[in-house]
């Protein structure tokens, strides 16, 4: 069993900032998110690719639970 389950509401560490996020799959210690992406955020190079809503693939041990 996985610790994160789709639809989960979690906080993403994404490029070294917090983001809200939410779970669409969990497998072998890393997990697929939807982040909200801070406009006033400098991303450097990959900032151009990214939307208000991106999908991104973080470590477990970046992710944790938002209450």
């Amino acid at each position: 069993m996985t610790k994160y389950q789709p639809g989960d509401d979690v906080i993403v560490d994404f490029d070294g900032m917090e983001h809200k996020g939410e779970v669409l799959e969990h497998r072998r210690g890393d997990v697929l998110c939807t982040i909200t992406v801070d406009a006033s955020a400098d991303y450097g190079s990959i900032g151009p690719r990214m939307s208000p809503r991106s999908i991104v693939c973080v470590p477990e041990k970046r992710v944790r639970c938002f209450y």
